[in-house]
């Protein structure tokens, strides 16, 4: 069932265990534990089905009922040449005392972090271009610096920072988070009512698990394509398209009856999405109120992959993650005339709904399990409904510059708190 694509003389200590003995000890307390109760009157789901399917890969290394010998070295690297077949699933319920710590320390439920990091801890918002008409139109209002008009062609750029964390729950880690995101854009005026343009995103995301357990690193390269038009001065609708790439690198850090190790990986994969919306602006004297309404989808793949560097290594099924809201807003702006150009803050509320993103269920095994065994990992669904808040300051000079400065909270999400920084700029040329 397996190819070993590595070979070796020298024995590695974090790829066998050192006697009969040991092996025995590790295999028939946990099972003792597990057929007990023990672990069933305090760990998850996930947790009760890493810690079966350990005990059986143990006892398969202890000879029970297996023709692998004691002294069995495990490969450091091999191949799944055929699917496994053998489930291991429990129902989850919850408990006041805490999950033994070995349990705790071998279940990889840190993987669900990628999803997170994609597709919930900014509410699966995608990235929008720099707001042209609205910075184009709110200048004309303001008047102070004239009749201000773009040139055809604009560069612009915009850096977001989300910080915040994911509390931790009976059934999943809980982790802190910092992702910074880099736009760098342009756009063409084609007429004086419609733009087009592109725009090249690098982002990074950290998340640090909490209890010391490791951490998730990403990196994301992303083009996207956008487009605006307005109908009417009042009325205006807007569309993007993008794909990328990302790259994590995985930490798990792991201690088993006072044994610790690392277990690393480095899984890539790919995504692309698209957003379309629209709103109309009410425009009272200097004060904008403007309603408006967009959708949103992402796909994103995570390939399979296995990690490295500990006993308790684990290889992972491919997972696809998809996302689809809606967003119904409103925000509100008034336009303050300086010699200088104009000064626009501006308050925004929206509301969000999730129709997909739901539990995912990923199929995994240890890696150095000789019986290929695989057992269920299985996350937590997301919020439905949910709600970000904002607060921004545009500014618009004669010279054809503008800038903004923006916050933005997320709320109502449950057992995520997230904020964002945001900073940008337009530049004629």
């Amino acid at each position: 069932m397996f190819k070993s694509t590595s070979h070796s003389s020298a024995r590695n200590p974090y790829h066998h265990f050192e006697s009969k003995s040991r092996l025995i000890q590790l295999a028939l307390g946990l099972t003792t534990m597990v057929v007990a109760g023990e672990a069933a009157a305090s760990c998850n789901a996930n947790q009760l089905a890493a810690s079966s399917a350990l005990s059986s890969y143990l006892s398969n290394l202890n000879g029970g009922g297996s023709e692998v010998p004691i002294d069995y070295q495990i490969p450091t690297n091999f191949e799944i040449t055929e699917t496994p077949t053998t489930h291991y699933e429990y129902s989850s319920s919850s408990y006041d005392t805490p999950c033994d710590a070995n349990t705790v320390s071998i279940t990889p439920d840190q993987i669900f972090a990628m999803g997170s990091l994609a597709t919930r801890v900014n509410g699966g918002k995608i990235t929008q271009p720099s707001d042209y008409f609205g910075l184009r139109q709110q200048g004309r209002r303001g008047g102070g610096a004239g009749d201000i008009d773009f040139p055809p062609l604009n560069f612009w750029s915009k850096i977001d920072s989300d910080f915040g964390s994911r509390d931790t729950t009976f059934s999943q880690p809980g982790f802190e988070f910092d992702n910074h995101n880099f736009v760098f854009g342009a756009d063409y005026r084609i007429f004086d009512n419609w733009v087009a343009g592109g725009s090249f995103a690098y982002r990074h995301n950290t998340a640090d698990f909490d209890g010391g357990r490791g951490e998730t690193v990403n990196d994301t390269y992303t083009g996207t394509i956008y487009t605006a038009y307005h109908i009417t001065d009042a009325a205006h609708v807007e569309a993007t398209a993008s794909y990328g790439g990302f790259a994590y690198d995985t930490r798990r850090n792991i201690t088993y009856n006072g044994e610790s190790s690392v277990a690393k990986a480095s899984p890539e994969g790919g995504q692309y999405a698209f957003s379309w919306g629209g709103g109309y602006d009410f425009n009272i004297d200097a004060w904008t109120i403007a309603p408006y309404a967009r959708g949103e989808y992402m796909n994103l793949d995570i390939d399979s992959y296995s990690e490295s560097g500990s006993p308790y290594a684990v290889r992972f099924g491919k997972q696809n993650i998809e996302s689809l809201t809606s967003t119904v807003g409103i925000q509100t702006a008034y336009a303050f005339s300086f010699p200088w150009g104009v000064l626009i803050p501006q308050l925004r509320g929206e509301w969000h709904h999730q129709f997909m993103d739901g539990g995912r269920q990923i199929e995994t095994g240890f890696v150095n399990d000789p019986s290929g065994q695989s057992f269920i990992m299985t996350s937590d669904g997301p919020s439905r409904d949910y709600y970000t808040f904002g607060a921004e300051v545009s500014s618009v000079f004669a010279g054809g510059i503008s800038a903004f400065l923006a916050y933005e909270t997320l709320q109502s999400y449950t057992s995520i708190n997230s904020n964002k920084l945001m900073l940008g700029a337009r530049l004629e040329f």
